[in-house]
């Protein structure tokens, strides 16, 4: 493990006794997530320069991809005001020039211009349910990005039409070696304004 994530490591432990960012209870614990994280890194990542971490929480996936693509601009999206404090922390201890923290929550800045559509790739790591993360995600990526999201096992399929509707692709799936199923969805059109709706809503009435 690279000296960088196994500060990180410990700094997530470390903090972790005082503010809930992960179910890890030890060390070992913690550094099976981070090598689950890096199941991501065999995501093909020519020509991926901004990635958005939706639902950053304790920084899984971003903090350890950050870490080893240190020319991909990384910006972590974090509702929770504590998580975000640790975010920042992490990132001025390890010296990530290349992570930015953005407080709030998506289905308010998703409408935000600065982040609306401005991203190569989106990521997330159980931030919420895959028929939810699809409206909280798409809105922040470029036509002809993607989201790439490690999920349970799912019928891709019947996540199309949510898909298309918020203008992806059909989602598919990849199972990377030792890691969790990824769930990969082309973004091909831009997101209609009215997406994502207001704070709440998509986890009450999933578009799926």
């Amino acid at each position: 493990m690279r000296p960088k994530v196994q500060q990180y490591a410990e700094l997530l432990l470390e903090w972790n006794r005082s503010i809930n960012l992960t179910g890890a209870r030890s060390l070992a614990e913690v550094e099976a997530l981070i090598d689950d994280a890096g199941a991501l890194v065999e995501a093909p990542w020519n020509g991926i320069d901004t990635v958005i971490d939706i639902g950053s929480g304790g920084g899984l996936p971003a903090i350890p991809l950050a870490v080893a693509m240190p020319e991909v601009r990384f910006t972590l999206l974090e509702a929770n005001d504590r998580k975000c404090a640790f975010l920042e922390h992490v990132a001025g201890t390890l010296g990530l020039a290349n992570v930015t923290v953005a407080p709030g929550r998506a289905e308010e800045l998703g409408h935000h211009p600065e982040l609306r559509e401005q991203f190569d790739r989106a990521i997330s790591r159980a931030a919420a349910r895959p028929e939810v993360l699809l409206e909280l995600a798409l809105p922040f990526v470029r036509t002809g990005g993607d989201l790439v999201a490690q999920v349970s096992p799912l019928d891709p399929l019947a996540l199309e039409p949510a898909a298309r509707l918020l203008g992806g692709g059909t989602p598919h799936l990849e199972h990377p070696a030792g890691g969790h199923v990824l769930m990969v969805v082309p973004k091909l059109v831009a997101t209609p304004a009215r997406f994502p709706r207001r704070s709440g809503l998509p986890g009450r009435k999933p578009l799926a």
